[in-house]
């Protein structure tokens, strides 16, 4: 198994002010992993499963095969499950069963099989109930890492009980297309769920709304739009974003994750 894989990938909202990040990092190599790490990002906003689980869809369509750690765990302590995903591409995926790795695992081409961890292989007088990353989860990854299988690591679960991403898929009806906020990033473009490929090719502008209603236009990049201006272009994953030229769109807009968007067709 270990020779397939390539890297470890970490992705957490524990920021980097303090030593959760480097635990995480130093249990790993306690474990004698020999792959390179690679961090995604450790500046999720806090708690934000549906940003969490966007970025880490994002990165790993561009990482080599690999086990890839992601940590955004509001339920920490409680009965919610820590779960192993293998997905068809070769990967495995660990983290909280709350949803945070299932955009990702659809974009490498579905889950194969699940496991739940066995957290009866871990002595808790060394678990801390407010830190399962460091002491059950990059545990795991180091030993799937040196080679442990695992169905020694879980016990195999149904796919279909897993906690679905947080954020409904887009639906088209009558020429338009409701859609949800998937991410702000930190230039303030605000990233949508909605497909680019799923709008007409001869649009010009596009009739945005979400407690409020814009008509912007289309563009290419961001320059396309005088500095100042909304512009909605197709982002570099493929699905549609609105950014302003030089400033903050989700400031001009007030979007936040998980708002609906709609999105209509218009020929002006």
């Amino acid at each position: 198994m270990s020779f397939e894989l390539k890297c470890v990938t970490m992705l957490t909202d524990f920021g980097l002010s303090d030593e959760t990040v480097a635990c995480c990092k130093g249990v790993l190599l306690s474990k004698g992993l020999k792959l390179p790490i690679i961090d995604i990002s450790h500046e999720v906003p806090p708690f934000d499963i549906v940003s969490g689980g966007w970025i880490l869809a994002g990165a790993l369509t561009f990482m080599p095969v690999g086990i890839h750690l992601a940590v955004v765990d509001p339920g920490v302590g409680t009965e919610r499950k820590i779960v192993i995903l293998h997905v068809r591409r070769g990967d495995f995926l660990v983290g909280p069963d709350n949803g945070l790795l299932l955009e990702a695992a659809r974009r490498l081409g579905g889950i194969e099989t699940a496991w739940s961890v066995r957290m009866e292989l871990f002595d808790f007088s060394r678990i801390s109930p407010t830190f399962h990353a460091r002491d059950v989860m990059a545990p795991v990854v180091g030993d799937l890492g040196m080679g442990v299988p695992p169905s020694a690591l879980g016990k195999g679960i149904k796919k279909e009980i897993l906690v679905e991403y947080p954020l409904p898929e887009p639906k088209m009806e009558d020429g338009k297309i409701t859609g949800y906020v998937a991410y702000i990033d930190s230039y303030g473009t605000v990233r949508t769920n909605i497909l680019w490929r799923s709008l007409r090719k001869d649009i010009k502008n596009l009739r945005i709304s979400s407690g409020w209603l814009f008509s912007i236009p289309v563009g290419r990049t961001f320059a396309d739009v005088d500095k100042g201006d909304l512009v909605i272009l197709e982002d570099s994953w493929g699905y549609l974003s609105i950014a302003v030229n030089q400033g903050r769109a989700s400031d001009l807009l007030g979007c936040k994750p998980k708002d609906q968007i709609s999105v209509e067709f218009t020929m002006q």
